[in-house]
């Protein structure tokens, strides 16, 4: 080894590390990408009359309502089977 130069294990933990703190911003801003991506054309549609804006709202919260059902059958997360 060279005098200067400390061994390649000593920092590896801190490689290690920031390494592992790198994947979930990826996947965080990956997501929000994905989601950015989607809602800015609904958004835009939204804004055209109200009568859009109102169906827009009731699309998403059918949506929603509709995952909910399907997650709770899914997973029986009311504990009745």
């Amino acid at each position: 080894m060279l005098a200067g130069k400390p061994p390649p294990w000593d920092d590896a933990m801190g490689n290690l590390l920031t390494t592992l703190t790198k994947y979930p911003r990826f996947l965080l801003g990956f997501i929000l990408g994905i989601f950015i991506s989607a809602v800015r054309p609904l958004l835009a549609w939204g804004r055209r009359s109200p009568t859009a804006a109102v169906a827009l709202i009731g699309a998403v919260v059918s949506g929603l309502i509709c995952l909910t059902q399907i997650l709770d059958a899914m997973l029986v997360v009311s504990g009745e089977a």
